[in-house]
């Protein structure tokens, strides 16, 4: 054999293997999705809801600044609970992500809030989507906001 047989064989043998190594990695990949990808949000009875968040959900239409790294994006809370939220926008952020708010509730009043992504509906394709965007967990909250969804939650209920 030759050297040039040699590294001709040589070089087939790694495309194969990196192929087969490619191919692998692209199914292994499509199985291990995160669960935040394709969630999609729905309309449950209200006592499955309240089981499912462990709070009582309002649905609302307040508009919502969050304060993301690239800079102010306005939103709209869908429905809110002391616990969380969920926030409608074309560009939910990322599972993790930390971000200040400022809510405009009712009568235009201000309410600040820090809240955490928990999940998101980004990745799921848009005929499978009644609203784009995220699932939030509140960390902190001013003691207005909690006399807010308070009253409003007993207000709906």
């Amino acid at each position: 054999m030759s050297i040039n047989t040699i590294l001709i064989f040589g070089i087939s043998v790694c495309l194969l293997v990196l192929v087969f190594f490619s191919v692998v990695f692209y199914f292994w990949k499509a199985n291990i999705r995160s669960e935040h990808d394709y969630q999609i949000p729905m309309k449950f009875p209200q006592d499955v809801e309240e089981q499912r968040h462990g709070q009582a959900r309002v649905n609302t239409n307040w508009r919502v600044l969050m304060e993301t790294p690239a800079g102010a994006v306005a939103a709209e809370i869908r429905n809110i609970s002391l616990g969380g939220a969920f926030i409608c926008c074309r560009n939910p952020l990322r599972v993790g992500e930390v971000f200040r708010m400022t809510i405009i509730g009712p009568d235009r009043e201000l309410v600040r809030a820090t809240a955490e992504v928990v999940w998101s509906n980004a990745n799921a394709p848009l005929g499978k989507v009644i609203d784009r965007g995220m699932g939030v967990r509140f960390i902190k909250m001013s003691d207005r906001y909690i006399q807010l969804v308070r009253r409003i939650s007993h207000e709906n209920h």
